[in-house]
């Protein structure tokens, strides 16, 4: 979903550059936004495969969130509730993925990554 909304996002973009330019820090928060969805994709199918990719794939979309929830501060200082709502689930969602994250960090050691 985070995919297809990245790519909508670009679509709608490319199609009002003409009427109104895009700032440019829009343009790299949607391409981080991006990166981010496809690395949880791949490191969700790398762990499906039980691959030793996963711990590599999973490491680098945390580390992709990580900086993007960092960096990204516009937001805390926007009063709405919807923005506030939607960093919230975005926070949430974060922490599930670091949960999940050290547990793969530990499956090596189990020996279930190969």
């Amino acid at each position: 979903m985070l995919l297809y909304q990245a790519w909508l996002n670009w679509r709608l973009q490319r199609a009002l550059s003409g009427l109104m330019p895009g700032a440019f820090n829009e343009q790299v928060g949607d391409g981080v936004i991006a990166l981010g969805g496809m690395l949880v994709l791949a490191s969700g199918a790398a762990l499906a495969a039980l691959s030793g990719w996963a711990v590599a794939a999973f490491l680098a979309g945390w580390t992709i969130q990580a900086l993007y929830l960092l960096s990204n501060d516009r937001v805390a200082r926007i009063a709405e509730p919807a923005a506030l709502t939607g960093r919230r689930r975005s926070v949430h969602a974060f922490a599930g993925y670091t949960a999940v994250t050290a547990l793969v960090l530990h499956l090596p050691m189990l020996g279930v990554l190969g």
